[in-house]
């Protein structure tokens, strides 16, 4: 059983038909592309790579050309998820990845003082819980959202750029540490 990651529910929208491709690979990999046109013509690439136990390796997506066919689409989102389990891509977020150490920490001073005299590991570390603490702060403030009865569309487009962004933060530097 796949458990979709936060990336999948910020994509997933039942109003718009899709189609799909899923497949097993011999090692129990799952691998699942998507791909629908949206309200404005713009076609969409969602590509899924589970691990055997079914946790997430990858979720990313795309936004395409304007009405490229959908046939199109999938056959991309194939190759892309081939090369991310053939390990010949390097993670490539559909959004810029904070590279500070900590999203909250402005103070130039402070930055500093916390990256002295650290190792690589306790670096890291730092790293995984700002992200962390950004992640559950950017998921609180779109959950406030979701329950208020009228919201903005600048601020919700503004969210849920954060959310996609500590998202994409957290999967960046889990891909890190996995990988060595």
């Amino acid at each position: 059983m796949r458990r979709r990651s936060a990336q999948y529910w910020l994509w997933v929208n039942s109003r718009l038909p899709a189609r799909n491709h899923e497949e097993i690979l011999e090692d129990g990999t799952q691998v699942e592309v998507q791909a629908r046109i949206n309200q404005q013509g713009m076609t969409q690439v969602f590509v899924c790579v589970y691990r055997p136990n079914g946790s997430v390796w990858v979720e990313e997506f795309y936004d395409r050309t304007s009405h490229e066919p959908l046939a199109q689409a999938l056959e991309w989102g194939l190759d892309r998820a081939r090369e991310i389990v053939a390990g010949t891509a390097c993670f490539k977020a559909p959004h810029k990845i904070q590279a500070t150490l900590g999203p909250l920490i402005q103070d130039e001073c402070a930055l500093a003082l916390r990256r002295m005299d650290m190792s690589e590991e306790e670096r890291r570390s730092l790293k995984a819980r700002d992200a962390w603490a950004e992640y559950l702060n950017a998921k609180e403030a779109m959950l406030a959202l979701m329950r208020s009865p009228r919201v903005d569309a600048n601020v919700w487009e503004a969210q849920k750029r954060r959310l996609r962004e500590a998202i994409d933060r957290r999967a960046s530097l889990a891909r890190l540490s996995f990988g060595s």
